[in-house]
């Protein structure tokens, strides 16, 4: 876009340098960045040691990031006209236009917002509900993360704005597999799982498995049972030399893993559900980084509004709110109150699923320093 003649850009030469195709005004003040002022939640002004000033409109998009090819153009448009021809798409899924007067940057975020998105995501807010593909092009899927992810920004919008204040940072992440792309260093994330363990057809099972009882002997395990985290699938050999299996329902935790390489393990649909898992976070701030754990071993996940799910998301935000220093996001807060505080705070019963985490210590880069 920012590029004179746009026919120059399918021209790969690569590599390209970055700064190529950056509009003039921040090359020739790269480096010189010195100084910044937020205008509201949305808009971050930037200040140049040349006097020079940059002013980024963040917008909120839509789950998986996909846009229309004509949105595409209306955003494109819009950084032209009242930009200085630039946008970029974040790695937390919202777009940034750049323009050179806060008029403009204000008049943009009219513009956005006339076309339906919003803008906000700095400071105290949520900065982004990212979200896996899920079945658009995942075969690893168990719910629909794109459209639980809509539904939360469609209820938690005034967090995403700042219309309703937040303590720290927040972000969720919405993963559709208990693969969790993404998902263990965010504030809330929310993990599709199948909530009971796999049944078979016993004899399509037999595509999966070796047609010998021979081959166990020699020391093959089918993947079926090799990727299984928690030794669940157990198989043997038969009196008459075919291989079995077994699922012991007791040691599985509903991952989906064996449903990942063979096509004849079968969950229940009507099962699947969602994990909530609290604290993650990848900044340096606080304790420092930490891992998301488990606090809600299911949740029902009932589109299209998935009501059950919104309410809990707002229940633990509602709390943190309530209760939080400012500054301290939700993993120091859990730290700070005990996991087993919040579970009494919530009503959430304590199994063995959901088992407070024991972590203890700071895991920043301040462990490397002498302490004053």
């Amino acid at each position: 876009m920012s590029a004179p003649n746009p026919a120059e850009r399918l021209k790969k030469v690569l590599p390209v340098p970055y700064t190529k195709y950056l509009p003039d005004i921040l090359r020739r003040n790269y480096g010189r960045w010195v100084d910044r002022r937020f205008h509201g939640y949305g808009i971050i002004e930037h200040i140049s040691e040349t006097g020079e000033r940059v002013f980024t409109v963040k917008v909120g998009t839509p789950p998986n990031f996909r846009f229309a090819t004509s949105t595409l153009r209306e955003f494109a448009k819009i950084a032209d006209e009242l930009g200085i021809g630039a946008l970029r798409f974040t790695r937390n899924g919202n777009i940034e236009i750049m323009t050179d007067s806060l008029d403009k940057a204000t008049k943009i975020k009219d513009a956005v917002e006339r076309m339906g998105f919003p803008v906000g995501g700095w400071g105290p807010t949520i900065w982004s509900i990212n979200s896996c593909t899920a079945f658009l092009t995942c075969t690893t899927a168990v719910v629909d993360a794109p459209s639980i992810t809509k539904a939360l920004y469609d209820a938690l919008k005034p967090y995403f704005t700042g219309e309703i204040p937040l303590p720290a940072k927040l972000r969720i992440n919405v993963s559709g597999c208990p693969s969790s792309c993404g998902g263990f260093t965010t504030d809330i994330n929310i993990v599709g799982h199948y909530g009971d363990a796999p049944t078979y057809d016993p004899e399509r099972i037999k595509l999966c498995l070796p047609k010998s009882a021979k081959a166990l002997e020699a020391g093959h395990v089918p993947e079926v049972a090799e990727v299984c985290p928690t030794g669940a699938i157990k198989v043997y050999g038969k009196p008459d030399g075919s291989v079995g299996l077994d699922v012991i329902r007791s040691k599985c935790i509903a991952c989906g893993r064996c449903r990942d390489v063979c096509d004849w393990m079968d969950f229940d649909a009507s099962k699947a559900g969602v994990a909530i898992l609290l604290g993650g976070k990848a900044s340096n701030t606080g304790r420092g980084p930490l891992a998301s754990a488990q606090v809600i071993p299911w949740v029902p996940a009932v589109p299209p509004e998935y009501r059950e799910i919104v309410a809990v998301v707002r229940r633990i935000i509602d709390e943190w709110r309530r209760d939080a220093r400012q500054g301290e996001r939700i993993g120091d807060w859990l730290m700070r109150i005990g996991y087993g505080e919040f579970y009494r705070r919530l009503k959430i019963p304590v199994t063995r699923w959901n088992q407070p985490p024991r972590l203890t210590g700071e895991f920043g880069i301040r462990q490397f320093f002498q302490k004053a």
